[in-house]
């Protein structure tokens, strides 16, 4: 059964709050649940599941998992605090967090680094979470942080500049690996499972596919109201989570 960010029921009580019909057997509710949830998921790089195992089973409970992500860490053709200079060709990290360079990641609500390999000057790899030099964690080498409840997840890791040092080239500096998902024991996500559920709803009852309306202003031709009014709900809902972190 493929995942998805609501359950079955979900939608038939959307269909249900705007007097409207339309096929409601699992075999047409399903993979109209996957249909969104993964429209959604790409477009703004998150992930939402239940560790609880409470929801049905088309409810995650596990994080997601990614990997071979590339970062280039920003840098400037001046020392910066805690630097010493090196030579007039060299870049130099630019730190915007005390000692630290901020490098936001590409997904939401990322809990923790599995890999973390950062070139080294003559061209070589180090991961970091498994060298014994490196340490993690704040005051340390590097550490991930997630921005408060109003960011909707966006997270930073954060490299001590003089850990990485002066260099000639950081672009595409770091490959990072991480889990990433937020985790309805720890956090509320009705939200998203109710906009999930009113525009799988709206793809059961409207001819026409309606994730390719959504981006822009949500307006179908030719529709009622009230399932024009199901897909506004639902774009409204999800809206917030459609740009990925970091853009």
């Amino acid at each position: 059964m493929p995942d998805g960010f609501c359950e079955a029921d979900d939608v038939r009580k959307a269909l249900q709050e705007r007097d409207l019909s339309g096929p409601t057997g699992s075999e047409f509710v399903e993979p109209a649940i996957a249909k969104v949830s993964d429209w959604l998921a790409r477009q703004g790089n998150r992930h939402w599941y239940d560790s609880s195992g409470t929801a049905s089973d088309t409810v995650p409970t596990t994080a997601a998992t990614v990997g071979d992500v590339r970062l280039s860490v920003p840098s400037s053709p001046h020392s910066q605090r805690d630097q010493l200079y090196n030579d007039t060709d060299a870049r130099y990290p630019v730190t915007t967090a005390g000692p630290y360079a901020r490098i936001p990641l590409p997904h939401a609500h990322v809990q923790s680094v599995n890999t973390l390999e950062v070139r080294d000057r003559a061209g070589d790899v180090e991961d970091w979470t498994t060298a014994s030099d490196r340490v993690e964690g704040r005051g340390e080498d590097y550490y991930v942080q997630r921005e408060g409840q109003d960011s909707y997840g966006r997270t930073y890791l954060y490299l001590r500049a003089r850990s990485i040092g002066p260099r000639y080239d950081f672009g595409d500096l770091l490959t990072v690996g991480y889990d990433h998902g937020l985790d309805a024991v720890e956090e509320d996500w009705q939200d998203v499972r109710r906009g999930v559920a009113q525009v799988a709803a709206a793809e059961l009852v409207i001819e026409d596919d309606v994730l390719t309306a959504i981006p822009d202003n949500g307006s179908l031709v030719g529709v009622d109201t009230q399932r024009q009014q199901l897909l506004d709900d639902g774009r409204k809902a999800l809206e917030p989570y459609l740009t990925a972190p970091g853009q």
